[in-house]
């Protein structure tokens, strides 16, 4: 279910409705409203309000920033999650929850990737207990440092940037990888640093049962983030589960020592591989299921060249 919200420059609320319309929706709510700015000067706005099915909201916001008329320096869109509508369908298609809107998923990994201190203290913290479970072989413990680890965003995030072709997100979406990454890596160093060896956990199984699990952890993760009825924290749970063991490996061996190269190696391209099956599978997911990205990348376009 989604209660979208259109503002459009004035006289343009009737295109806004007929393309709602075009997507299947019955009815729309159109009504005149002043925008204030902080120079002082007033506009005045036509605003759109749709309450809709998901399906209906996917077709009509990608039709929407798709439009000819559609200019992303005038227009404002806003789409929310309301707990129920009864409106114009009954609840078995009111309450069809896939597939959310490609700007919906968007906006919604977009916080995900973004490097902030918070996210850098929960990778770290999370990845020390991870790593403290490994040298002592405690599962709980390292489950309890998995549901906190926000490592899956980042690998599905990578994937929706290539569907879209969203070069900015893509590369964001790299750099928290990346940066994630290495925060695990520090936090196994300052685990080793603390404790004594061995790693106790060894449960790491083969490259091609990882990858197999990978690519299936990978359209599970892209089914999860785009059905608004899926548990993607218990998705994300499986993903850093089966992957950041690795650089918190790597971090714990940095002080522990390497028993020879071999173990090395195939630690990295296990990661490696498991890491890239899942982004691929992640990827094909979100193409099956038609994430658009062509309004996305209109409206990215114009805010870069405006500089806003």
């Amino acid at each position: 279910m989604r209660l979208i919200t259109i503002r459009a420059p004035a006289g343009h609320g009737q295109q806004v409705a007929t393309t709602a319309f075009e997507a299947g929706i019955s009815e729309v709510g159109v009504h005149r409203a002043a925008a204030l700015r902080s120079d002082g000067q007033e506009r005045a706005q036509d605003v759109v309000e749709v309450a809709t099915s998901i399906p209906k909201a996917k077709d009509f916001i990608e039709r929407l920033m798709s439009a000819p008329y559609y200019d992303p320096g005038t227009y404002s869109l806003t789409s929310r999650h309301p707990e129920s509508i009864f409106g114009n369908e009954p609840q078995a298609e009111e309450t069809y929850p896939v597939v959310r809107p490609s700007p919906d998923v968007y906006a919604e990994l977009w916080q995900f990737v973004q490097v902030t201190f918070s996210l850098a203290g929960r990778v770290f913290l999370s990845a020390v207990l991870v790593a403290y479970g490994m040298v002592e072989d405690h599962l709980p413990l390292i489950i309890a440092g998995l549901l906190f680890l926000p490592y899956h965003h980042h690998m599905i995030g990578v994937a929706l940037g290539a569907v879209l072709r969203e070069r900015r997100f893509l590369g964001q979406a790299l750099w928290a990888l990346l940066v994630s990454t290495v925060l695990i890596v520090l936090a196994g160093v300052a685990v080793g640093l603390a404790l004594e060896p061995p790693i106790k956990f060894d449960e790491f199984g083969s490259p091609v049962s990882g990858v197999i699990i990978s690519m299936v952890i990978g359209v599970a993760a892209g089914l999860g983030s785009i059905d608004a009825a899926g548990r993607r924290e218990l998705i994300g749970l499986a993903a850093t589960a089966h992957i950041a063991v690795h650089p918190a490996w790597f971090g714990l061996k940095l002080i522990f020592g390497f028993e020879g190269s071999g173990e090395l190696s195939e630690h990295l391209l296990m990661f490696l591989l498991n890491t890239l099956g899942l982004v691929l599978a992640a990827g094909v997911t979100y193409a099956l299921t038609v994430m658009q990205g062509g309004g996305i990348r209109r409206f990215e376009k114009k805010m870069h060249n405006s500089g806003a």
